[in-house]
């Protein structure tokens, strides 16, 4: 296929032939009006799958411009794309080729600043990286643990694997967040916080150009404080020591961080407590170890800011006393020792 120019629906058209095994040509078919126009369509450049040429006739910057139109050998040429500038000037710009390949080429035009009336242009076009489409999501949806009833406007934050804040939203009018333009195959945290409730954290992996789900319930303060076996206490999750250790770790730490916010919540509350081990070592070494352990978890509550007098003792108590038959007397699994192992908040005053 090989484009020329012809005379006829405007002033100037671009027509089509076929070149033949014989090297002649066919009768000339005009390419249409998806091409061609009343005005003049000069200086066609077919490169198999794009054709480059100039025309006054559809909207542009003045004069002749240089535009472009794929071709699909079923569809034919499609809509006509002005190149825009720097090539198209407000004069007449013509005779446009191009190497697909490196994006070299070559062009003439009458512009302001050139040698004489019509100056030849080279130039290179330049290649952009084309950046995937990142699908990656987080979504869900922050809602009242007891009764299901929607949060608007609660806060949720995006953390890195080292807890530093990357992104933060509130909830819309239905409750619902989403956080895009995440990283593939990555581990987040979302840490949802909101007055008189709990800080909720949740560990979230994304997938690849796919949107997780995470729906988050959220638990009041005051649902913390239960009462067992007719004692009122502050319930928090296990409270972990390393081997040996009383330092508070990490993960100690957030636990005891909501009851410190249940303290906060309600002032006058007074506690005491108490920090008991397994059976496991000698009983006194057991009383010892639990003590500093108590000791280290008080001076953490009162590092965030409650008063020394709201704690009204922090003692160990070992293995006096434990929750089961684990003495020693029997073989116990590793999670029946694990239940003797715990600190316990007790209420005292509300």
């Amino acid at each position: 296929m090989f484009p020329i120019c012809l005379s006829s629906l405007g002033k100037t058209d671009i027509f089509v032939v076929d070149v033949t095994e014989d090297g002649s040509f066919t009768e000339p078919r005009n390419l249409g009006p998806t091409i061609n126009t009343e005005q003049r369509e000069m200086f066609p450049f077919f490169n198999g799958t794009k054709m480059y040429f100039s025309s006054d006739g559809f909207t542009g910057l003045g004069g002749l411009d240089v535009y472009e139109s794929a071709f699909d050998a079923e569809k034919g040429f499609a809509e006509v794309k002005n190149l825009g500038q720097p090539v198209n000037s407000n004069k007449d710009d013509f005779s446009y080729i191009v190497n697909e390949e490196n994006q070299q080429g070559y062009f003439a035009s009458n512009r302001e600043g050139g040698k004489g009336d019509d100056d030849i242009y080279s130039f290179q076009r330049l290649i952009l990286e084309e950046v995937p489409e990142n699908n990656n999501a987080i979504a869900g949806v922050v809602t009242e643990m007891v009764t299901g009833d929607i949060m608007p406007q609660a806060l949720v934050q995006l953390l890195d694997e080292n807890g530093i804040k990357l992104k933060e939203m509130t909830t819309e009018d239905d409750g619902s967040f989403i956080f895009e333009d995440l990283n593939d195959s990555t581990q987040y945290t979302l840490k949802t916080v909101e007055p008189k409730f709990i800080d909720n954290e949740r560990l979230v992996t994304t997938t690849v150009n796919d949107t997780v789900k995470v729906d988050i319930a959220m638990k009041r303060l005051e649902e913390m404080i239960a009462i067992e076996d007719g004692i009122k206490k502050i319930k928090t999750e296990m409270i972990y020591f390393n081997f040996d250790k009383a330092s508070i770790r990490p993960d100690a730490a957030k636990e005891l961080d909501k009851l410190v916010s249940v303290m906060k919540e309600f002032p006058t509350i007074v506690i005491k407590v108490e920090s008991h081990t397994d059976s496991r070592g000698t009983k006194s070494y057991n009383e010892y170890l639990s003590d500093k352990r108590a000791k280290s978890t008080r001076d953490y509550i009162i590092s965030q800011g409650i008063d020394a007098n709201r704690i009204e003792s922090a003692t160990g108590y070992g293995e006096n006393r434990l929750l089961n038959d684990c003495n020693g007397s029997s073989p116990c699994s590793e999670a029946d020792h694990l239940l003797n192992r715990r600190s316990e908040f007790i209420i005292l005053n509300m």
